[in-house]
């Protein structure tokens, strides 16, 4: 239960509670239950959200299955210019605001209680006239009047007699005697919490007169009404003060009608057992009503499967320990990764003997589930255990709704993927494409194999030659394969493997620290995307072609090679010859340790003619990014649609692609800065956790790297970079 939610529910149980009081028994003169009724129904309307009614209910375990995807490298594709258009305004968090405004103000109305009681505790130091008991009286200030509050008792008897002295007196020591201050106490505590709500103050308010109509029907049965009526008149200008039980506050015209009043009728106490069903309606309304199963057998988890581990298991989040219950609570909005384990003893101790459950939230920020993410996962949870297939229409946050596809594998384990409304994936199994009406020869196809693979992916990541089928009319897809060592090796590396890695990895870094490489990489920065001119000054089979040959260009004084041997540019042999000039628009380059850098041309123009144009510099994408093997996204664009914060870093911006998508991500206040990217700009964006928002829109919060160069990672996210990289 959120706290807007609490108080909430807070405020309505004191809206019940006083009309109630106000329609029906604040005219009886049974003073005392009244004021028993207005003490413990403000009390309980703090207690009634949090009681917890258990109800009958079929017991279920509701676990969120584990989504499998493969993802599939591309090369990264060239982009052009798009025109920009309006930038989209991030919608405000109205919950933010209220939340912080709630604050400041519960902080002023404790402020101001507190400077209440500072100013009593300095006043009751003053002039003491007597003691009477563990009573004390002392000299009241003239702008304090007649009052008082705990022990304590403020006269002022500047312009009394001696009889009207006694009267205010006795009056006074009343409220002490009855601990009226208590309930004053109690009242603005609540004031602190609820200061917006109206009943609080209602509250505080028939609290004071009720107190004052108790106290004067026992000071007016010793002294006399028509007298004490008159001493409540001449009295009756005085101070407000928010604690003191002041002798003439209440308003007079209540008191002495209140004080002539016939007592209320004995029959009419039965008024009071009307407060019964009160309560238990206010129960049944704002309590919480759970199943009786909700604590153990139906709890819904956006972890995983939590059926292997113990009733108790030991809850690690950021590295920090909780209770096993926010593995009931957490949205899967914030889990970046997590681990289940059977056993932890050893590193964990007895604490662990449940299980583990290790998780790592996004931006070290746990979020509460919602309400529609814990009505998915019910859903979800009702499908049968021995169900091979199954699709659910779910809903976002937002309220729009998308398909999820579920398969729950005979030999155990389950995949799921999230599809386009009435989006029809496609099926794999032994290179042919089955449909969802095929799913019952399907099954029993699977059921027939002795061991199988299965996973899920999206077209949009890249082909799928290995299939052996064409997915071209799919966005999604399911496989299911005997193969078992086809789909997991893929970018798995062997020991020797790594240790050739780390030895390449280690050259690389010496490399990189040299003024070869410092040289080589100004001459890359200046000629890559650029078309200028070259001069051909040789040819051979030399550089980083290997035995292949190139073509010697000279830019600046700078030698590059060109390569002739391989794909597309095999048609560039034996075209030019030295002296020639060309204009050469570099589509990508290399360098290595005591080679000149490699160019790979994206166009080629001789003698005023094109002759050579790339087929990937020229390709138009079909996807809006493709996949790192690390899972984190990246996808080449430009710029546009800025939006800044008022101290000018960047709030959102909009990587437009060639194909037309448009990815806006959102950053935060302190984010680093993006100095030296402008509007326009071509980049390479990395990020994860994208949502669709349209046909060809996508909006991230999760920002990894923007840059200019595809050869650096130029900006990074603090929060999320090492997370996915490391250093090599």
């Amino acid at each position: 239960m959120s706290m807007l939610t609490y108080l909430l529910q807070v405020s309505a149980c004191t809206a019940v509670f006083y009309l109630f009081y106000f329609a029906c028994l604040r005219r009886l003169t049974f003073f005392s239950l009244n004021r028993w009724y207005l003490l413990l129904t403000l009390m309980a309307s703090f207690g009634i959200p949090l009681i917890t009614i258990p109800v009958s209910s079929v017991p279920q375990m509701v676990i969120r299955q584990p989504v499998i995807y493969q993802y599939y490298m591309e090369q990264p594709l060239q982009v052009q210019a798009i025109t920009p258009t309006v930038a989209e305004a991030a919608p405000f968090n109205w919950i933010y605001l209220f939340t912080n405004v709630y604050y400041v103000a519960a902080v002023i109305f404790f402020l101001h209680l507190l400077v209440t009681l500072v100013v009593f505790w300095r006043r009751s130091k003053g002039q003491q006239l007597l003691q009477i008991g563990h009573i004390k009286v002392i000299k009241s200030a003239d702008s304090l009047t007649n009052s008082s509050f705990a022990n304590v008792v403020f006269l002022n008897d500047d312009e009394l007699g001696p009889e009207e002295v006694r009267q205010v007196l006795a009056h006074e020591l009343l409220h002490v005697r009855l601990m009226h201050s208590a309930d004053r106490m109690v009242a603005r505590i609540a004031q602190v919490v609820l200061w917006f709500n109206p009943f609080v103050y209602c509250y505080i308010r028939s609290i004071e007169e009720n107190h004052e109509f108790e106290v004067d029907r026992i000071a007016a049965n010793d002294a006399g009404k028509n007298i004490y009526a008159s001493l409540l008149l001449r009295l009756s200008i005085s101070a407000n003060h928010v604690l003191y039980n002041s002798f003439s506050k209440a308003p007079l015209k209540k008191r002495i009608a209140m004080l002539f009043n016939q007592p209320s009728s004995n029959m009419k106490k039965i008024i009071y057992v009307l407060l019964l069903p009160l309560a238990i309606v206010s129960c049944l309304a704002f309590a919480n009503v759970k199943g009786k199963t909700d604590e153990k057998d139906k709890r819904v988890s956006a972890v995983g499967d939590l059926r292997l581990l113990g009733p108790h298991p030991l809850v690690i989040i950021d590295e920090k320990e909780y209770k096993d219950d926010i593995l009931y609570t957490i949205s899967g909005r914030c889990i970046s990764s997590s681990s289940i384990s059977k056993s932890g003893v050893d590193k964990y101790g007895e604490k662990a003997k449940d299980g583990v459950v290790a998780i790592l939230t996004k931006r070290r920020i746990i979020l509460t589930m919602t309400p529609i993410e814990k009505a998915n996962l019910l859903e979800i949870a009702a499908i049968p255990n021995g169900k091979f297939y199954s699709r659910l229409r779910l809903k976002n946050d937002d309220g729009s709704e998308y398909d999820e596809v579920f398969f729950k594998m005979p030999g155990g384990g389950s995949m799921s993927s999230q599809l386009a409304l009435n989006e029809k994936p496609a099926l794999v199994f032994g290179k042919k494409i089955y449909s969802e009406a095929d799913v019952n020869k399907l099954e029993q196809m699977i059921r027939d194999q002795k061991q199988t693979t299965f996973g899920t992916g999206s077209t949009l990541h890249g082909p799928q030659p290995e299939f052996g089928v064409d997915l071209s009319g799919f966005d999604n897809y399911f496989f299911f394969a005997q193969d078992t060592v086809k789909f997991r090796q893929k970018i798995k590396r062997t020991q020797q493997q790594e240790l050739e890695y780390e030895k390449a990895q280690k050259k690389a870094e010496n490399f990189r620290q040299t003024d070869e490489y410092k040289q080589k990489a100004e001459q890359t920065e200046r000629v890559m995307g650029k078309e200028l001119p070259y001069k051909v000054v040789g040819f051979g089979t030399f550089g980083l072609a290997g035995n292949g040959s190139c073509i010697k260009l000279e830019n600046n004084g700078y030698v590059f090679y060109m390569r002739t041997s391989y794909g597309q540019e095999k048609q560039l042999q034996n075209k030019f010859k030295i002296g020639d000039v060309l204009n050469v628009k570099v589509f990508t380059a290399a360098m290595g340790q005591g080679e000149p850098v490699q160019i790979q041309p994206a166009t080629i123009v001789f003698n005023g003619e094109k002759i050579f144009q790339l087929a990937e510099a020229d390709q138009i994408p079909k996807v809006p990014f493709l996949f790192e093997a690390n899972k984190v996204r990246f996808t080449d664009g430009q710029i546009t649609s800025i939006t800044k914060y008022p101290n000018g870093k960047w709030k959102s911006a909009v990587v437009e692609v060639v194909n037309g998508y448009r990815i806006k991500f959102n950053i935060k206040p302190d984010a680093p800065s993006f100095e030296g990217i402008e509007s326009g700009d071509h980049v390479r964006f990395r990020f994860i956790g994208e949502r669709k928002t349209g046909s060809k829109e996508y909006t991230v919060n999760d920002w990894v790297t923007l840059t200019t160069d595809i050869k650096d990672y130029g900006i990074k996210n603090p929060e999320l970079f090492s997370k996915y990289y490391e250093k090599a």
